[in-house]
């Protein structure tokens, strides 16, 4: 286990992971959009989001080029409505 601390915070940055991994997973998820779908919009390697979305860290890059990417999705009804 990894922790950080300054003066202000604590964080475990494996509860972090699980926790991007989990919101990561279910954005995607609640949009209907596939990992392919995803990685196209972040411009991240489809083999990047499988990896996160399994919990692997993230770098701070990669979680707001996924923020944007779901931002744009849902905002443009990219997803695979049933």
């Amino acid at each position: 286990m990894s922790i950080i601390s300054d003066e202000n915070a604590t964080v475990d940055t494996a509860e972090f992971d699980r926790h991007v991994c989990r919101t990561v997973l279910a954005m995607r998820r609640s949009l209907g959009v596939t990992v392919a779908d995803l990685a196209a919009a972040s411009g991240l390697p489809h083999a990047d989001i499988e990896a996160i979305e399994r919990g692997r860290a993230t770098t701070r890059a990669e979680r707001q080029d996924i923020a944007v990417a779901v931002c744009w999705l849902s905002n443009n009804a990219v997803g695979h409505r049933a």
